[in-house]
């Protein structure tokens, strides 16, 4: 397989998108939101730092305010990617299991819809490019990719030659 156009490690409690609760005025937001806000945003500058492109900027739905590109080009890919996310999370100190299977952590899907949201706009125009993707989640050292710490590492690599 060839190099990944852009890998970057996140060091940081990694937050999983997933459940919603109602407000008393019937919104819908994170169970987590503080948490996911700033995790993606964690996720966002190491990808603006990996890929040279600057987080978008709107004002409304008017395009980037400081490059005055519009949303559906605003990217460093704009094919179809594929993206490879190493979750690596905390080992609670009473989990004894080699992998975490346990409610105590997010599920792998929930890291990888936090993970597609947070590069919109910076490593892809819009997350449904991504048509290749996989989330793996492990405590540190298990897996070979498995940072000392929690964090992630992410590699994205475009599906259509150059782009």
């Amino acid at each position: 397989m060839t190099a990944p156009r852009f890998q970057f490690t996140v060091y940081g409690v990694p937050a999983g998108q997933g459940n919603l609760k109602g407000t008393r005025h019937g919104k819908l937001r994170h169970a987590n939101g503080d948490e996911l806000a700033e995790w993606r945003g964690k996720v966002r500058q190491a990808a603006v730092l990996a890929t040279g492109v600057h987080e978008r900027q709107p004002f409304g739905t008017q395009d980037c305010v400081l490059c005055d590109q519009p949303a559906k080009v605003h990217a460093a890919l704009l094919g179809p990617v594929r993206l490879e996310a190493v979750v690596t999370v905390a080992r609670p100190k009473t989990v004894t299991a080699r992998w975490p299977i346990t409610r105590s952590t997010s599920d792998y899907d929930h890291y990888a819809r936090a993970l597609g949201d947070a590069l919109i706009g910076v490593a892809y125009a819009d997350d449904s490019q991504i048509c290749d993707g996989r989330a793996i989640t492990t405590y540190p050292h298990i897996h070979p990719d498995a940072l000392d710490e929690p964090g992630v590492l992410i590699r994205i690599w475009p599906m259509d030659g150059d782009q």
